[in-house]
């Protein structure tokens, strides 16, 4: 068996989420498929090690590149099939990991888009795309149980669910799976200082809360801003720390508006660079544990909107890996649990005074915060890679088909994937 895993996001040692997360679905297949080989298509040159012997990364460098190794595979996973693979459809399995509500964070992203009428054209090709990929998909796997059931609802409007295949899994469990964002095994190493005592204006025994991910449109960095601004009034020694604005898959910048907005907040709070540092770049995957085990919290913002009730909060499972106490909003589903376990604190989205209060609570009640990080490591079992992949590795392992048969979708594709390419045509390419 061969398995070609597609990852559109960069793999190497400068990653964001996408590519970390298409790198560990490669490595556990070709750890728990001892039948198959597999390749781990990328992007970008990789400028990493292969983590298994049955594992090799390559560059998809060209379509001709992309398109061969598509033609080798039986088994392809990706998060977003290109339209070239529509040829190759009636002889593949297909597994389309949708870990997130792209379509909602596109639509966010679209904000960026200054005219209306391209911003609907856009939105418009976006949906089409969905569309395509669903469609296209003989196994579907995400995030969390929301997600499932935005993914069931949005596959029963496209004819995906049959009577048919209603009738070999009325529960849709091996059509439709819940795959987690999964948690490194082990703990984070300490290797060098690259906080405390290093930038300037974070002393040695300053508590770090960090931010450890991106900015953009759908987190609510201003709140944490203010929220740091009303703690700076009681301690000098809490600082905040934002991992990182420059994403490698060019999602958002140093220059991009909630990044530009949240600096000039801090600015005119009087805390930029006293209570609150920027990160201008991308933190390297391999060095993130420096960063984390120097820190004292976690900590993340959304609004309350579509994004945050269907989101897989990514960025967690680092602080789960490390241990750190999270104070976040509520929303998701991962807060809901934040909460309740308790892994920290969970507060009402945009309330700076109750973030802050959070902050506050976390450094000083050292039986909560001790708690907190002592309930951590049950989470970290359950959600490690290992064992969140299973429902994949069995589909690739299993020839049962649970999909619409290939020959019902054939059309449908191909009038989906027609739309995509035209809409796609009409909207000029967006540039952030």
């Amino acid at each position: 068996m061969k398995v070609l895993v597609q990852s559109r996001g960069v793999v190497g040692k400068g990653m964001a989420s996408p590519g970390v997360r298409a790198y560990h679905t490669a490595r556990v297949l070709a750890e728990q498929l001892p039948e198959a080989e597999v390749t781990l298509s990328v992007p970008n040159l990789p400028d990493i090690e292969s983590p298994h012997k049955r594992l090799t990364i390559e560059p998809y460098s060209s379509t001709q590149n992309g398109f061969r190794q598509m033609q080798e595979a039986d088994v392809i996973v990706s998060r977003n099939f290109p339209p070239m693979i529509v040829p190759l459809f009636m002889q593949k399995k297909l597994a389309l990991d949708f870990f997130t509500p792209f379509f909602i964070e596109w639509m966010e992203l679209s904000k960026r888009i200054g005219r209306k009428g391209q911003r609907n054209m856009w939105v418009a090709s976006n949906r089409h795309y969905s569309d395509m990929q669903l469609t296209l998909a003989d196994f579907v796997f995400c995030s969390n149980e929301r997600q499932r059931d935005l993914w069931v609802g949005a596959m029963s409007t496209l004819g995906l669910i049959s009577p048919e295949v209603y009738e070999k899994d009325d529960k849709l469990e091996h059509l439709v799976s819940v795959v987690p964002y999964g948690v490194q095994s082990g703990s984070p190493q300490h290797k060098e200082q690259v906080l405390k005592g290093v930038i300037p204006g974070i002393n040695p025994d300053d508590k770090v809360v960090i931010w450890n991910g991106l900015i953009v449109e759908w987190f609510d960095a201003d709140t944490v801003v203010r929220a740091m601004g009303e703690v700076a009034k009681k301690r000098g020694d809490v600082k905040l720390f934002f991992l990182g604005t420059n994403h490698p898959d060019y999602v958002t910048s140093v220059d991009a508006p909630p990044v530009v907005r949240a600096m000039n907040l801090a600015k005119e709070i009087g805390i930029f660079e006293s209570s609150v540092f920027f990160n201008v770049g991308w933190v390297p995957y391999e060095d993130i544990g420096n960063y984390l085990t120097e820190s004292d919290i976690g900590i993340c913002a959304g609004y309350q909107n579509l994004e945050s009730r269907y989101s897989f909060r990514t960025r967690f499972m680092d602080l789960f890996w490390a241990g750190l106490p999270i104070v976040c909003t509520t929303g998701d589903v991962l807060a809901d649990r934040i909460a309740k376990d308790p892994l920290g604190v969970a507060v009402a989205p945009g309330d700076a005074q109750a973030m802050a209060a959070a902050i506050l609570r976390l450094v000083e009640d050292r039986e909560f915060y001790d708690q907190c990080a002592g309930n951590m490591p049950a989470v970290k079992e359950e959600l490690r890679w290992e064992s969140t992949l299973q429902p994949l590795v069995d589909f690739c392992r299993n020839d049962e088909e649970w999909a619409v048969p290939k020959r019902k979708r054939l059309v449908p594709l191909l009038r989906r994937t027609a739309a995509y390419l035209a809409e796609k045509s009409l909207v000029p390419i967006a540039r952030w």
